[in-house]
């Protein structure tokens, strides 16, 4: 199966609604693509937090005994300490509903959006270690690569070289997450490849962040009116250290 057919699936494998022979395919893609996977991962993010963010209202103690009681089970002794709750107006469980909703929906909302960011990151990390999609400038120069992405964005990105902090640059190529064109610049981890997404925060500032998704791991933040997200396969600590020199050099 290919990824285009996969990803119209995921919402029915993640609900198990899927016949079992469809539900191997997925889950056999799913190991050997990490882009599916990770956005799977994503999808399995955002339920949780919609799960964990939705309001959950407890039934009187008079209704649960009438549904039990229509159930035929034995309705339960009351407890020995009534706890009275305050009555509700119409109004007012509608008002306090609908705040608990909106708010849960808009941290929900801004926290399937980072994920959905973490999974763009992850795939165009997988797709640009094939030969050939890693850069479009090749250069360890600054002054090189800088230039390279005049006329080709709306932002100038900040091209900066870590080699002295051990992430040496090795060039830079153009890229889409968050639904808009972004610079991706590539630093070398000894044998291992660091890429670094950089967009405006226009649309939605990205928080401060760390990920970890089918052996990469990648940290997000905002600098600058610019978001920025890098995405490894070396240890989360060299990519703090990774993104800590480069929010330094950034000021």
């Amino acid at each position: 199966m290919t990824c285009d057919s996969i990803r119209p699936l995921l919402e029915a494998h993640a609900d198990g609604e899927l016949d079992l022979v469809r539900q191997l395919e997925v889950e056999a893609h799913l190991a050997a693509c990490p882009a599916c996977a990770a956005a799977a991962s994503a999808l399995a993010a955002r339920r949780a937090a919609l799960r964990g963010a939705l309001p959950r209202f407890p039934a009187p103690e008079a209704l649960r005994g009438r549904v039990l009681s229509g159930l035929g089970a034995v309705t339960p002794a009351p407890a020995a300490k009534v706890v009275r709750f305050p009555v509700w107006t119409p109004a007012a469980l509608a008002a306090a509903l609908a705040a608990a909703a909106l708010l849960g929906f808009s941290w929900g909302s801004h926290r399937s959006r980072s994920d959905a960011r973490f999974a763009e990151a992850f795939g165009d990390h997988a797709r640009s270690l094939q030969a050939g999609h890693l850069v479009d400038v090749v250069s360890t120069d600054q002054h090189t690569v800088k230039p390279w992405f005049m006329g080709k964005l709306d932002f100038s990105p900040p091209v900066l070289d870590l080699a002295s902090s051990g992430f040496p640059l090795a060039g830079g190529r153009l890229e889409r997450i968050d639904g808009r064109a972004a610079a991706a610049l590539v630093f070398h981890r000894r044998l291992h490849v660091v890429n670094l997404l950089i967009w405006p925060a226009d649309a939605g500032r990205a928080t401060t962040r760390e990920e970890r998704a089918n052996g990469f791991n990648a940290a997000s933040w905002s600098q600058g009116g610019l978001n920025f997200l890098a995405v490894s396969e070396i240890p989360m600590a060299d990519l703090e250290t990774f993104a800590a020199a480069y929010r330094a050099q950034a000021r």
